[in-house]
């Protein structure tokens, strides 16, 4: 079963785990720019506290060290509009010979493709209609995923006031965790037999 992010009753993520294949479904994301490909891009509508600043160098340097491991098969972004237009990153390494006194080496090359939206297409849908698919093929990233990146995923709670013990500033808040609902540990134990501990501060 995939592991769900739900905003209420809005799905947002979807991750679906396999043992040599990692796919990431994402709601509420338009096609990137290539220039996102560029070394540290910030994005002039976004800043604070409540939202990400940009695009840096974080989802290259993922990308280029899976390249570079001998498992690793293949790596894609998939975007699709509500419009029936679809866009897709290929992630592939390229050689590059050695010149002067730099050295022979293997550097990320992204291919882009896109196909144009049918003829007279147009869409009201909302953002959730946008989505990326991303799709990683390396041999033994559904374990290395479960043991390492799942423990880290973060959960949020909305609990009524009556059971929360106090509520700090900023949405900080300390309840008894056995209102809360179970959680998956990343272990192998299913959802419904993971729990939170006895208290929980978020």
């Amino acid at each position: 079963a995939p592991i769900a992010f739900r905003c209420g009753e809005e799905p947002v993520c979807a991750i679906e785990v396999e043992e040599d294949e990692l796919r990431i479904l994402q709601h509420y994301t338009f096609p990137l720019h290539p220039r996102a490909l560029e070394t540290g891009v910030p994005d002039a509508g976004k800043g604070g506290d409540a939202t990400a600043g940009g695009f840096g160098d974080g989802f290259k340097t993922a990308a280029a060290a899976l390249l570079g491991q001998p498992a690793c098969r293949s790596i894609s972004w998939t975007f699709e509009t509500a419009e029936g237009r679809t866009v897709r990153w290929d992630f592939v390494g390229a050689e590059r010979a050695a010149v002067g006194n730099f050295r022979a080496s293997r550097v990320l090359e992204v291919h882009v493709t896109a196909d144009a939206a049918p003829a007279g297409a147009a869409s009201s849908a909302g953002g959730a209609a946008y989505v990326m698919r991303q799709r990683v093929r390396v041999g033994g990233i559904g374990r290395a995923f479960l043991a390492e990146a799942a423990p880290r995923l973060q959960v949020f709670w909305s609990l009524p006031d009556a059971v929360l013990l106090g509520n700090g500033r900023q949405g900080d808040f300390l309840a008894d965790a056995a209102a809360a609902p179970p959680i998956f540990d990343g272990s192998s134990a299913s959802p419904s037999s993971a729990s939170p501990p006895p208290f929980l501060h978020h």
